[in-house]
């Protein structure tokens, strides 16, 4: 190529560069519309975005009974949990048994029975209260050796199951069940099951009295719920338009990104507001927590409480911090998107180790030319088809996690690179000038 052409095509590539400057430079009188607009439509989706999460929450535990139990089911090896079943079943039992009763009949009949003086009527008398204890300590171990044991699991599981269908009704409003599990502002869970195995366990043992225990209705409390009419007008709404809520907002994010003149800032700013509102919304939770557990009632243990609260809102925990890495994916894509030197220089990295990568691969006679041809023809499109199945991909999970936001952003990014490769040397005029112009 001779000094003179090069030297044309130079001028002609610098008179590229001045005109789409002085289109970037110009600025439209509808660069403020549609700034305005994109904005509008960033903050409806940054504020629809947890909603969204709390929508696909509620949705996935009251609609999914097998999600539910799953859920619940860890509950049934928490200690806490089986300390406060195991009282509720001790207390239910002895409402049926008077051990102290008991034990004053038993010495009665011994002292009517015998010629006994006074010293060991007495001294049989002085037996009630150890009797009564023992009696109860023997009781109170059948009813641990209950809740420990792989029975206990499959009824907590079973119980979880009935509460579910009946939560579920009580929510939606279809109270046709006379045994709706929100009681006086209380979602409990029934032990009728497991008094039955306790029962059945005390005969085994001789412990005939037991025969006295009725089949009951007992219950435990699991949640308290301060304001139930509230829940279930929010709860309501939410499955209204749960499902829309999550197409609605990334709808109106992607609207808002490419109404933008400058798409790469309102990414950047999407990202942003999404780790902002995440993060809010987590605080709310750790706040609802704590307003939860203050406003418990004396009766109800608060260890199992804290407990079954935290279980119950761990993936809803988890789906708001995936959200917000997934912000946070996003900030940095816009940032690293820049003009700026910085941004340049990184973004060179991966775009030199894929031609270094290319020519080791044309050393050792890989050259690839027609698949290289059709991938550089084809690269821009093949980038957003890559983005936007890493997109879809992550929407379809209905349980996302920060894991899963880290894993698919670096399977993204590793398809990226890879067509970097095939792409690089066919394109690297295009790439020169390209960061040319933002610069």
């Amino acid at each position: 190529m001779s000094d003179a052409t090069g030297d044309a095509q130079i001028q002609q590539l610098q008179e590229q560069v001045a005109q789409l400057q002085s289109e970037l430079d110009s600025k439209p009188r509808g660069h403020w519309i549609r700034t305005f607009w994109s904005t509008v439509l960033i903050v409806v989706a940054v504020i629809l975005a947890p909603l969204s999460v709390v929508s696909v929450w509620a949705r996935g535990e009251v609609t999914d009974t097998q999600r539910y139990v799953a859920t619940m089911a860890p509950l049934a090896e928490n200690p806490a949990i089986q300390d406060a079943v195991a009282t509720r079943i001790t207390d239910e039992i002895f409402t049926y048994i008077d051990v102290s009763a008991l034990a004053n009949e038993a010495i009665s009949t011994l002292t009517s029975n015998r010629d006994l003086n006074a010293r060991q009527t007495a001294a049989l008398e002085a037996l009630a209260g150890p009797l009564t204890q023992g009696v109860e300590s023997y009781t109170a171990d059948a009813v641990n050796k209950v809740v420990r044991s792989e029975q206990f699991a499959a009824a907590w599981n079973e119980a979880n199951t009935r509460v579910h269908e009946r939560l579920n009704a009580a929510l939606t409003g279809d109270n046709t069940d006379n045994a709706v599990m929100i009681e006086n502002n209380q979602v409990v869970l029934d032990l009728g099951n497991l008094i039955t195995q306790v029962k059945q366990i005390l005969i085994s043992r001789g412990f005939t009295v037991a025969e006295r225990i009725p089949t009951t209705d007992a219950t435990i409390v699991l949640f308290d719920v301060p304001n139930a009419a509230t829940v279930q007008t929010a709860y309501n709404l939410l499955n209204t338009v749960g499902f829309w809520l999550p197409i609605i907002a990334m709808v109106l994010a992607l609207v808002g990104v490419f109404v933008c003149h400058t798409p790469r800032k309102a990414l950047t700013w999407l990202g942003f507001g999404l780790m902002l509102s995440m993060a809010l919304a987590v605080l709310l939770l750790a706040v609802g927590r704590t307003a939860y557990l203050a406003e418990l009632p004396d009766t109800v243990n608060s260890q199992a409480a804290m407990a079954l609260f935290d279980q119950l809102t761990g993936f809803l925990r988890q789906s708001l911090w995936a959200g917000a890495a997934a912000g946070l994916v996003l900030f940095l894509a816009g940032l690293l998107l820049g003009p700026n030197a910085l941004s340049t220089a990184i973004r060179s990295l991966p775009v030199a180790a894929a031609a270094a990568i290319q020519r080791g691969l044309d050393g050792v006679g890989l050259h690839m030319e027609g698949a290289r041809g059709w991938v550089a023809a084809q690269a821009t499109g093949l980038r957003i088809a890559v983005s936007l199945a890493g997109l879809v991909f992550v929407m379809l999970q209905r349980y996302k996690t920060p894991e899963l936001i880290l894993w698919t952003t670096v399977g993204v990014l590793a398809v990226l690179f890879v067509i970097q490769i095939l792409a690089s040397g066919t394109e690297e005029e295009e790439i020169v000038v390209v960061e040319e112009v933002r610069a």
